[in-house]
């Protein structure tokens, strides 16, 4: 089982590690969009890609497929700083270069399935089949969240600790609908596989977490899926990101037909995810709040402020951000705002309420070849929270 104990890595000087990690996410980002922009503005992939689809369809997507493979080695400094430098817990480089191998050929292969269904709707039956695709793809991405952490990260599954099976009832969680995986990445949290919740992905490392603690943390889930919150995220991430593909075939004229029309929408969908990950983060901290305090209307603030302490350390350990800087680039507020509101908040979760919405939206991302989704401060470099991004 994953070691409690981790070797902690200094940031650079004068920064605390989760400022350390948002400024080499911010580079990332931005070094992802300015390239995209780049290509849309300057006509890149037209100029030296084949437009037409009378190129045959193994000899595009063999020049996609390269130029996919390229985007993943220029990318490597950011992963390598935010997987072995900027990390909580220090591990061997080798060890750290096989998971990330492992992990960009997953994305790799499933850009290239991706791309190989949407030329062949677009070639076969148009607009409106590609779209139709698009959506599919989502939708088999969210139902397969949970075998696709295991699949990018190879992390086993373990039996359901005793502990946590009790915490378990006492949440009112039917154990059996528990994965526990074992994860060596402390910012792992998991989360519901499924469109409709379906598998609750839990971190063996939670057993280190009180019981009451635990407990509250697993009601916070229940009550993600029973109201409806969960199921809420995915389609309206599922939503925002058709809504930007519509908007990119529209505004770009580009058809995944042809090589550089897959290239130029990859550009483009960059362009829209990066709207999202400024846009997307107040509902996403919304649907956090209430969660929160609908728990706390069940188990009382005091495990509630346990769990949320004890994972906010696991994570970016920051207690207090200013309020730019959360609105901005968090969809999970800061522990301290967390607690505040614990008491006194409206108990309850309302209909408009899109749990991860933001995060959702960027593992969906993976079906509109954008790089961005592995590129955030929170995940960069770091293989196991390319799908099960870290959250509340």
């Amino acid at each position: 089982m994953t070691s409690s104990t981790a070797t902690l890595t200094p940031p650079p000087s004068g920064l605390t590690y989760a400022r350390a990690r948002l400024y080499l996410g911010i580079t990332g980002v931005g070094s992802a969009v300015l390239l995209a922009a780049a290509l849309l503005y300057f006509r890149i992939p037209s100029r030296g890609l084949a437009m037409s689809d009378a190129q045959s369809v193994p000899a595009a997507l063999f020049r996609v497929g390269l130029l996919f493979a390229f985007a993943h080695v220029a990318f490597m400094v950011y992963d390598l700083i935010g997987g072995v430098s900027l990390v909580r817990r220090q591990a061997w480089g080798s060890r750290w270069l096989t998971r990330w191998l492992r992990g960009v050929a997953v994305q790799w292969v499933v850009w290239m399935l991706v791309a190989a269904a949407l030329m062949l709707a677009a070639r076969a039956a148009g607009t409106t089949a590609v779209i139709a695709v698009f959506v599919m793809v989502q939708l088999l991405l969210a139902a397969g969240r949970g075998r696709m952490v295991r699949v990018i990260a190879g992390l086993p599954i373990v039996p359901t600790p005793e502990g946590m099976a009790r915490a378990a009832v006492q949440a009112g969680l039917d154990a059996a609908r528990l994965q526990v995986l074992d994860c060596p990445d402390e910012g792992f949290v998991g989360g519901w596989s499924g469109i409709t919740a379906q598998t609750l992905v839990v971190p063996f490392r939670w057993t280190q977490l009180p019981e009451p603690a635990l407990a509250a943390m697993l009601l916070r889930r229940r009550l993600a899926a029973t109201s409806g919150a969960h199921t809420r995220g995915v389609l309206g991430a599922i939503g925002w990101n058709t809504l930007g593909f519509v908007v990119s075939l529209v505004l770009t004229g580009a058809s995944p037909a042809s090589a550089a029309g897959v290239i130029t929408l990859a550009a483009a969908m960059t362009l829209w995810a990066f709207l999202g990950v400024l846009l997307l983060p107040t509902p996403s901290r919304a649907a956090v709040f209430a969660l929160d305090a609908a728990a706390t209307a069940s188990v009382g603030a005091a495990p509630m402020r346990a769990g949320i302490e004890a994972l906010d350390a696991w994570q970016d350990d920051e207690p207090v951000r200013s309020a730019g800087v959360e609105t901005v680039f968090h969809p999970v507020p800061g522990r301290r705002a967390r607690i505040a509101r614990l008491v006194g908040n409206a108990g309850a979760v309302k209909p408009w309420h899109a749990h991860h919405l933001a995060r959702h939206a960027l593992w969906l991302s993976w079906g509109a070849f954008t790089p961005l989704s592995r590129a955030v401060h929170c995940n960069v470099g770091r293989p196991a929270l390319w799908a099960m991004l870290p959250g509340d």
